[in-house]
């Protein structure tokens, strides 16, 4: 192989950039994350309890970084683990999951709208098995990670197959002040297996009692438990009634059917007070 400076010099960069931070998340939880010298985040752990298993879980992300790829979206034979495992989320996105030796997901990437993406990011984690360990806990007051660069949670591997799913929406107030946020509450599981299904898409809809097409109110994902909540602030959707009925409706994926909660009924109160100029 002919020796090129420039792609020599680009890897030590991109060696040298990448690091391993570990720090808290909301709920006072420890975690890390592989970011490269681009800054882009490539994968996170899940929440532990202890900073010292969290560096311990670094540590198992370093020896395993170089384990062989199981490419769940087409047919092949299974892998021994360690190994990473690219499949399809609920949303449809590719994803990597890095499993240590017992079959424990050690680091999880972003979604991707590509394969080649989702490789690219395999190879970034495979590239940076020396990169340094960062403690942001040490000043989490003034390195708080941007909420927007979080993986908050990781998503399991769809279930083989297509399958059942329940889609439940949560009791909602009897009666609520338009212009005053609520929260719609539910959960979406297997139907055989009563799993929670993380990453799903979930759509809050008005159901529409003149026959006419139902009205999107607000859209979220689920939790990695299946578990969701999604805010709306409550608007009156017809002068002449205040009472509207909502229900919730996941759309489905390749493995996983579509799913639609009971309607429930709410009345939406005029606040005068809200609506002056």
């Amino acid at each position: 192989m002919i020796y090129n400076p420039v792609i020599h010099i680009l890897y030590l960069v991109f060696i040298l950039g990448a690091k391993y931070q570990v720090y808290k998340d909301k709920a006072g939880k420890f975690r890390f994350r592989l970011r490269a010298a681009n800054n882009k985040i490539v994968a996170v752990s899940e929440a532990y309890e202890s900073k010292a298993g969290c560096m311990n879980g670094v540590r198992s992300v370093q020896s395993n970084c170089e384990s062989h790829v199981e490419d769940q979206t087409k047919k092949m034979e299974k892998l021994n683990n360690p190994k990473y495992e690219v499949f399809t989320d609920t949303a449809g996105e590719f994803r990597f999951n890095l499993k240590a030796s017992n079959g424990e997901i050690i680091a999880a990437s972003e979604g991707y709208e590509t394969k080649e993406g989702v490789m690219n990011g395999i190879d970034a984690v495979q590239r940076s098995c020396g990169a340094v360990i960062e403690d942001l806990t040490i000043d989490q007051a003034s390195t708080e990670p941007d909420e927007r660069d979080e993986i908050d949670e990781v998503c399991k591997t769809p279930a083989a197959g297509l399958n059942n799913t329940v889609l439940l929406l949560d009791n909602i107030p009897n009666s609520v002040k338009s212009e005053t946020t609520i929260t719609f509450t539910g959960k979406l599981t297997v139907h055989d297996t009563v799993e929670g299904i993380g990453c799903g898409e979930i759509d809050i809809f008005e159901h529409d009692r003149s026959f006419m097409k139902d009205d999107l109110l607000a859209s979220g994902a689920t939790n990695n438990d299946g578990t969701f909540g999604i805010d709306w602030v409550a608007k009156q959707k017809d002068f002449w009634d205040d009472n509207i009925e909502v229900y919730a409706r996941f759309k489905g994926t390749p493995n996983y059917k579509p799913a639609k909660s009971d309607i429930k009924k709410m009345r939406v109160i005029w606040y005068a007070k809200d609506h002056k100029k």
